[in-house]
């Protein structure tokens, strides 16, 4: 009997210490409201160390996405430039990077699956889909 309680408070006690597992960490934040989200996110003269990591952060798990992902978005709304990073589930099995042209706005995304990959600048992403992306924004308005 003694046995039984002893293994049942040390099998309670071992839940506290074992690590439940942690999901995703991507950065969040958009630089029309936090203009340290903007690029370069990375210090100039070392560009292995990013500015700041308070935007760094588990994505959430109780809003019913299970977020598999990590994104960056350019974004260019009537002239007005933006970067935004968030956490993403819908994965694009086809490429990681795509772009889209509207009247209103154009973005430039690009899809990483490891935490916090989404602090890298969008030119070591992929310099040809910016510049296609700025041009087509010139060319429409």
């Amino acid at each position: 009997m003694e046995s039984k309680l002893l293994f049942s408070c040390v099998a309670v006690l071992l839940m506290f210490f074992v690590n439940q597992g942690t999901g995703l960490k991507c950065h969040q934040c958009s630089s029309k409201t936090d203009p340290d989200c903007d690029d370069p996110f990375y210090y100039e003269d070392n560009p292995g160390v990013v500015k700041t990591e308070k935007y760094l952060a588990e994505c959430p798990a109780d809003d019913g996405n299970e977020y598999t992902l990590c994104r960056k978005i350019f974004q260019n709304v009537r002239g007005e430039s933006r970067v935004i990073r968030s956490c993403g589930w819908e994965k694009d099995e086809s490429r990681d990077c795509y772009s889209t042209v509207l009247e209103e706005y154009n973005t430039y995304v690009c899809q990483c699956f490891e935490d916090g990959c989404n602090s890298a600048s969008m030119f070591s992403l992929s310099l040809a889909g910016i510049v296609s992306t700025i041009t087509l924004t010139y060319l429409l308005n």
